[in-house]
């Protein structure tokens, strides 16, 4: 499979905030030779007044989008008087997470790296967190970054694999970051405590998993977590290990039913204090016997049936 990242897209709002994603992004462009596109979006909801959220005929102001263009123009000419790289530039309007997917999806993008926090205006109180549906959203893998991080560099990733389709998959586009970096890495598989089927299946996981890292020659540590609150046992052992990366599987979740990445995802980029890289298939299943098969492969039967899904 081809996981070698060729481009990155960078979101920015010009915000000190946003800076920390910025740096990164340059950071792995540099170690990957990648391109590089900078995109801002100017987003609509935070030039209305309350009173005007609903209004139909609203426009972006000519010298709002001139002054962004400028704000552009300074940043990349900053870029390029510190680093060789090819970048390029683009200002759309709309709203941030969906511009920022079709802007992924129409540049055939390898890697979304973006701040966690920035400024999003009115539509942080009726959407919350942008950098979530990007993460949900988007066709590519997404590095979210805090925007208090100061690394540029990751010396110890955390790899929480559970019981999920291509769970394992999802190393090979981690792989490239891993490699260029020559990170630790530490495999952490999550079971259910009370289901001793699901910990003998997640241990039979990571020896597979660790096959592959001793071929690849990648230095990893690996440790089985019977435990029910999965978030908060990734983030407390990420602090413990002073992890400076998780990678997540972001893709299907059992306990909800359906294909939609849930709350183990959301919970991880929202909350975690260091970077998060959220991996998803390239591939969306669309009829259930494509589902079925995923889940015989992974160990995992699923009834059909009683799940009310229109396909």
């Amino acid at each position: 499979m081809n996981t070698k990242i060729t481009s990155i897209l960078i979101p920015t709002d010009f915000s000190k905030l946003s800076e920390s994603a910025l740096k990164m992004g340059i950071s792995i462009a540099k170690r990957q030779n990648a391109d590089i596109i900078l995109l801002h979006v100017v987003d609509t909801f935070s030039y209305i007044q309350p009173t005007e959220v609903f209004l139909p005929d609203f426009r972006i102001t000519p010298n709002i989008i001139e002054t962004m263009e400028h704000h552009m123009k300074e940043l990349i000419e900053k870029i390029r008087g510190e680093t060789d790289l090819k970048i390029s530039a683009k200002i759309k309007s709309g709203i941030p997470s969906a511009e920022i997917c079709r802007m992924a999806y129409e540049e055939n993008i390898s890697l979304i790296v973006m701040g966690t926090h920035g400024v999003s205006g009115l539509r942080e109180f009726f959407i919350g967190s942008e950098a979530f549906q990007v993460v949900k959203n988007a066709r590519c893998p997404v590095l979210t970054m805090p925007g208090d991080w100061q690394k540029t560099e990751f010396q110890r990733a955390v790899f929480p694999i559970r019981q999920l389709p291509g769970a394992l998959e999802k190393y090979f586009y981690a792989r490239p970051i891993i490699e260029k970096n020559e990170s630790e890495l530490l495999v952490l598989g999550l079971a259910d405590q009370n289901k001793p089927e699901e910990v003998k299946e997640i241990a039979a996981l990571i020896d597979r998993l660790k096959t592959q890292l001793l071929k690849d020659n990648i230095k990893f540590l690996y440790a089985l977590c019977p435990y029910e609150e999965f978030p908060e046992e990734t983030i407390k052992i990420a602090k413990e290990y002073d992890a400076d990366l998780i990678i997540l599987t972001a893709n299907l979740d059992y306990d909800f039913k359906a294909y939609f990445v849930g709350p183990f995802a959301q919970q991880l980029v929202n909350h975690a204090k260091i970077p998060v890289l959220s991996i998803k298939p390239i591939v969306i299943p669309n009829d259930p016997e494509s589902f079925e098969k995923l889940a015989r492969q992974w160990g995992k039967t699923i009834n059909f049936d009683n799940l009310n899904l229109q396909f």
